[in-house]
């Protein structure tokens, strides 16, 4: 499953540049990678952007990838083949489960329930455009010389996406992905890109609520729980993030 959010070894945040550290330029002026990937890896990376004076650089070719790297984020490329979130999925089946086994509840009140929930996992799955899915998708894709790309370090990539959030530039990189270079409404998104963040993480973090209410607390599988709650911590910041960014823009 995709899963910025599950739990794993500590490692430090992305690290800012030295002063010292110019990056190394060719003769034509572009940025070379000269990080802690092997040598011999060097020539299939190339520079991608800079976002508060980190370069970040990707694989030339996708067929680059390290296959580490790609099982280590397959919970990423899950959902977004899947659109939807695994753990938020099994979280689903769950609660439906806990549902009708309550014993407590009358049958209309687990009815209406069990409508609710089939209405918001609609909405999750039908959701053909998420910038939350790209934004993910982005920390795989994207990486910057402390980094070791052979590899998929989920607090490190966690803190990669509060390091573009600080220094707004998460609109650019959803924006600039190859697949929207031919979206019709690419300028719809380019003038509300926070609202539609605001909008989506809303959504997303009611949806997430609603399922983490319905788990049993003291049965419940301890990794799954983490998931959700760090799911819903990430969205409550991309959240108060994009109603910042709507804010300025009034």
């Amino acid at each position: 499953m995709f899963n910025l959010f599950r739990r794993k070894p500590s490692v430090p945040p992305p690290a800012q540049p030295l002063a010292e550290e110019a990056p190394v330029q060719g003769e034509t002026g572009r940025i070379h990678y000269r990080g802690v990937a092997p040598a011999d890896r060097w020539d299939q990376i190339e520079f991608a952007f800079t976002s508060g004076g980190v370069n970040y650089f990707k694989f030339v070719s996708e067929v680059n990838v390290p296959f580490q790297r790609a099982v280590a984020a397959r919970d990423i490329f899950t959902e977004e083949l899947w659109q939807i979130n695994p753990d938020f999925l099994r979280g689903w089946n769950n609660g439906l489960i806990n549902l009708l086994m309550d014993k407590k509840k009358k049958d209309d009140k687990k009815l209406y329930e069990i409508g609710v929930m089939a209405s918001r996992l609609k909405e999750q799955m039908e959701m053909s455009v998420s910038l939350l899915r790209q934004l993910k998708l982005a920390t795989v894709l994207y990486f910057d010389e402390h980094e070791n790309p052979l590899d998929y370090q989920y607090p490190y990539n966690k803190a990669k996406l509060n390091h573009w959030m600080e220094h707004n530039d998460v609109e650019g990189f959803f924006l600039n992905l190859p697949e929207y270079a031919y979206l019709p409404s690419l300028t719809e998104y380019s003038m509300n890109f926070p609202s539609y963040l605001q909008a989506e993480t809303l959504q997303s973090l009611n949806n997430l609520k609603h399922i983490i209410g319905l788990q049993l607390h003291d049965s419940t599988d301890r990794d799954l729980m983490s998931s959700l709650e760090s799911q819903v911590e990430i969205l409550s910041e991309l959240n108060s993030w994009s109603k910042g960014q709507s804010m300025n823009t009034i």
